[in-house]
């Protein structure tokens, strides 16, 4: 006994459900593919001394409130308040999307007073806090906020002066502080890019002199 199997072409529903169902697929690998940080010099070229005491230029307040602008652009969250913890507030807003939670701007700090101190290996920047941060020359690495996390990169631009420190959430935010030394070593410039996961950028200059 022959058993026959009737064979049907695939009618335009299910055309286009395989199609969707593809590009689902294919959305899915695009989502897993994160982006990866660039490594950066041990030593600058020609070598900068960023030691010292510094205080903002200008009006720090104003310059306060924009990057806050900037922050609440580019890091995708929907809600008012945030927690370190991880926790959400959902007091504040009705509901919180997933895979929109950028929290690269919790591990970035802002003073009116900095003091910079380089050895050879690491720059230790205290933010007029107690705490200080230790960013190693050529660091790639992660770092942990709580049950928050991000990676970071951190050193030298090849062929300048220029410090570079890059924070990069797994949401798509990234923060980019860089430092280089103006008018006779007497003015600390940073140069701040605020950019969501769609690669959009808000820059914030600040400049800063040096306190004897």
């Amino acid at each position: 006994m022959v058993s026959l199997i009737s064979f049907q072409r695939p009618t335009k529903v299910h055309k286009k459900i395989m199609f969707h169902y593809l590009l689902l697929t294919f959305s899915l690998f695009g989502c897993v593919t994160l982006e990866e940080l660039d490594k950066y010099d041990i030593k600058s070229s020609p070598e900068t001394d960023l030691n010292g005491n510094w205080v903002f230029f200008g009006n720090f307040n104003e310059n306060k409130k924009i990057i806050a602008t900037a922050i609440n652009k580019t890091n995708g969250v929907i809600y008012r308040g945030i927690k370190t913890t991880g926790v959400f507030d959902g007091k504040s807003t009705p509901k919180i999307k997933k895979n929109s939670r950028g929290v690269a701007h919790l591990f970035f700090e802002n003073t009116q007073k900095i003091k910079v101190t380089q050895t050879k290996y690491s720059l230790y920047i205290n933010f007029d806090r107690s705490i200080v941060e230790e960013y190693s020359f050529g660091e790639l690495k992660t770092i942990v906020l709580g049950n928050v996390k991000a990676r970071r990169s951190s050193g030298w631009i090849k062929g300048k002066s220029v410090y570079r420190i890059e924070t990069l959430d797994e949401y798509g935010m990234k923060i980019t502080e860089e430092y280089k030394l103006l008018v006779n070593e007497e003015k600390l410039e940073r140069l701040l890019i605020f950019r969501d996961k769609d690669l959009n950028e808000i820059k914030v200059l600040q400049t800063y002199i040096r306190k004897n």
